[in-house]
């Protein structure tokens, strides 16, 4: 008689980690300093302590200094920049989490800038008031790596998790492949955190990480999503010709001279790095017009690079990158045709305030669930929209998350797993290794970008474009079944795709039901914002193989910012 045991390699552990990037690493960390008796198991899909996004975008941190005022951060962020669809009570919370969350960097031995008299380096965040910044060195997860291992916490690597394992309401495990070898692993867990980022559908290079499995995975398992409407992340203008650089908005002109952020942000307070929608949309119409291309032409710049800060990796890097530029680049002073590409940031797994989702047994945290904790409100994700809060929130919604499924998992039992229901998992998940179809994941991946990437489609949003979106993304779905895969490292792109295709079509309808304008959507035709009926967070969960929507107000009259007059 057959027995699970048969079907693949079988792991039980007390707290199962998916993901191996920054918020992993803090979780395996944060569990086992509460628990140091549980068993804690890393699985990473590419390789623990590099993986994700914090040693490719690292480098700036954001956090409430001890002299700063938390309040005044807190009314910018709610009226300025998440526009009322914040938990103010977590937004709180996080903000007063921050500072100690750079003492624990600094406990875990990674390199953060110091005065030349060894002092942290901490300066105005321009940002977003209140706010301070400091800048870490890139390889800030090798220490904190080593730490989790000193503790006990066991790596797995080269594992792509699909599907989440459950009994009844509750997640007790999870199951997947080998990308390397091809076996299937079956994890049987007391607790498990997701903690295997948000979707940005491979657009960006250094975004290629995010693809949405977590996401999706928790969706299929029945856990509730919010705010996946703020799925849709233009973050900063790049030079086309190298789809590098963070290219400031403040500086970008037309072909008639004209400065399109003094046209279009006329006024504007504190803007963030990331690329305001007015603006968004004023490029694409001033290239519509005839008044392209769009260039970047700052004033002469003062120094370069950056500051000897003690941080080596960074101040190498920055040094490679302007010898590179020297000797390959264009010559100084030269206009450079700037371009806009999606980022994404689909991060709405819907969470409390510990990070446990509406699963038992269930946490998710970093960019899984950004715009799922309603932290951020009507952007997505960074809070007070500044560089240097995405690393922070992994890190402290970590923090959160590590010592809460400790506990629960210390207090609960082992559960035995189904066979039958194992087994049409691992059928399905091998599946397009026997299709015997020819629909390729790159093929698929790059009509899904046609469809998410415009900003026509995913920022300038009305109801005829995103009604073609979904029956775009629909079309696509219904192809899923025909991918293929030559083998499992192919078979890991197939899985990855159908995680983006879900996470397009949890970001198009939920940008669909919301008929207003709030921070990061836009509907031309719903331009003004509505309180009256939209101050409410869009719920969304599978029923019955149907994706249902539903709304959940948002409570402010108990909250400490209340509506302006």
């Amino acid at each position: 008689m057959a027995t699970i045991e048969d079907l693949g390699v079988i792991i039980s552990t007390d707290i199962l980690i998916i993901g191996g990037g920054i918020g992993g690493l803090v979780a395996a960390v944060k569990a086992k300093g509460e628990n140091p008796e549980a068993d804690v198991l890393i699985v990473e899909k590419q390789t623990t302590g590099w993986a994700g996004k914090a040693t490719k975008i690292g480098g700036i941190l954001a956090f409430l200094g001890p002299n700063n005022n938390g309040d005044k951060f807190l009314d910018f962020q709610v009226r300025s920049s998440g526009f009322y669809l914040n938990d103010q009570d977590l937004l709180s919370k996080y903000i007063q989490s921050s500072y100690r969350a750079i003492e624990d960097f600094i406990e875990w031995g990674t390199k953060l800038a110091r005065t030349p008299d060894g002092k942290l380096l901490a300066f105005p965040n321009n940002f977003a008031p209140e706010l301070s910044m400091t800048f870490i060195d890139i390889d800030l997860m090798l220490p904190i790596r080593a730490k989790a291992r000193k503790m006990g916490a066991k790596f797995l690597d080269k594992i792509h998790v699909v599907d989440l394992l459950k009994k009844a309401n509750k997640v007790i495990g999870a199951a997947g492949f080998n990308i390397v070898t091809g076996k299937f692993y079956i994890f049987r867990a007391k607790a498990t955190v997701l903690a295997n980022g948000s979707c940005g559908y491979k657009v960006r290079r250094f975004w290629v990480a995010g693809t949405g499995d977590g996401i999706a995975s928790a969706y299929r398992a029945g856990a509730e999503m919010r705010n996946a409407e703020y799925g849709n992340l233009y973050g900063h203008t790049v030079y086309q010709d190298t789809d590098g650089g963070m290219v400031g908005h403040q500086f970008l002109f037309n072909s008639k001279g004209e400065n399109l952020a003094q046209k279009y942000l006329p006024n504007s307070g504190p803007t963030g790095v990331f690329l305001p929608v007015p603006l968004a949309v004023g490029l694409e119409k001033e290239a519509a017009e005839g008044r392209g291309p769009i260039t970047f032409a700052p004033p002469p710049a003062q120094g370069g690079g950056y500051p000897k800060m003690g941080l080596p990796k960074l101040n190498d890097w920055s040094q490679r990158m302007a010898e590179k530029e020297a000797k390959y680049g264009l010559p100084p002073g030269t206009k450079r045709e700037i371009a806009i590409p999606l980022h994404g940031e689909t991060s709405c797994i819907k969470v409390d305030h510990e990070m446990r989702t509406s699963l038992k047994g269930l946490w998710a945290i970093g960019d899984t669930s950004y715009a799922g904790s309603a932290v951020a409100g009507a952007v997505c994700s960074p809070p007070g929209i500044t560089p240097g809060s995405g690393i922070m929130f992994a890190v402290i919604s970590a923090a959160w998350a590590g010592p809460s499924a400790a506990h629960y998992a210390k207090e609960v039992p082992q559960n035995g797993l189904d066979y039958s229901e194992t087994k049409n998992l691992k059928q399905a998940i091998f599946a397009p290794l026997q299709s015997g179809k020819s629909f390729l994941p790159g093929d698929a991946i790059i009509a899904l970008q046609e469809v998410t990437a415009p900003i026509k489609y995913n920022l300038r949003r009305n109801k005829e474009r995103l009604n073609k979106s979904i029956a775009r993304v629909k079309e696509i779905n219904e192809k899923l079944p025909e991918l293929t895969a030559k083998d499992s490292h192919y078979l890991s792109k197939c899985h990855e795709v159908k995680s983006m295709v879900l996470c397009a079509e949890l970001t198009f309808r939920a940008a669909l039901m919301r008929e207003e304008s709030r921070g990061s959507h836009f509907r031309e035709d719903f331009p003004n914002r509505d309180d009256k009926n939209w101050l409410k967070w869009i719920i969304l969960k599978q029923d019955n193989d149907r994706m249902k929507l539903s709304t959940q107000p948002v409570p402010i009259e108990k909250y400490k910012i209340k509506m302006s007059d």
